[in-house]
């Protein structure tokens, strides 16, 4: 048999056991409790930029026909789904179609990607970003392909962008997704033709 003085070392270090047990079992609710106010509190980053899809007068339609072309295009909403359409003629030096809206809304902070989905015919499309509200300015152009028939999705950095002119390169500053004013679709890729592209959930993502 253990002394007393043994049996009561042995009690108190099993209570102490007990006790760190505990102070672990506390602070491990509590880190869990912090990191759930920090998800609760601190909602995705990414801003969805509103497409006004149910007011196709936001949207312009400039096509060839401002340098005597022939091509024709209209621009079709339906159920949050805006779909762009219509025949590229490349005569009377014509060739390109395009749809474009100025955002009615201002783009948050830090904003390091743009995120969307398209659903076009398998032809060559170019999204388009403006960084202000004039008609015949500069745009930065972000050249890309679709399948036919398939939704893909789409996630472009300000690398991914060349600035033109007019379809000829120019000398731009580095393009900031803060700055961008104005947003639209081309299509100009030598192709006479029908074109459709559909386009969806157009997010500008922040790196935070």
């Amino acid at each position: 048999m253990q002394p007393i003085t043994q049996q009561i070392a042995n009690k108190t270090n099993v209570l102490q056991q007990k006790q760190y047990s505990n102070r672990k079992l506390t602070y491990s609710l509590s880190l869990i409790a912090v990191l759930l106010i920090m998800t609760i509190n601190n909602p995705s980053k990414a801003q969805e930029y509103a497409l006004t899809l149910e007011q196709t007068s936001d949207w312009r339609l400039i096509n060839d026909t401002v340098m005597g072309g022939i091509s024709a295009s209209k621009l079709d909403i339906d159920k949050g789904i805006a779909k762009f359409s219509g025949t590229l003629s490349l005569e009377q030096n014509g060739g390109f179609a395009s749809t474009r809206t100025t955002l009615s809304t201002a783009i948050a902070s830090n904003v390091a990607m743009i995120r969307l989905q398209v659903k076009g015919d398998g032809r060559d499309y170019q999204l388009r970003l403006r960084t202000d509200n004039q008609w015949d300015s500069f745009a930065y152009s972000c050249h890309f392909s679709t399948e036919k028939d398939s939704w893909i999705p789409l996630q472009l950095k300000p690398s991914d962008f060349t600035a033109v002119y007019r379809g000829r390169p120019v000398e731009a500053p580095k393009l900031n997704f803060n700055n961008v004013k104005q947003l639209g679709f081309l299509v100009a890729d030598k192709q006479a033709g029908q074109f459709e592209l559909s386009f969806k959930t157009i997010q500008f993502i922040s790196a935070d």
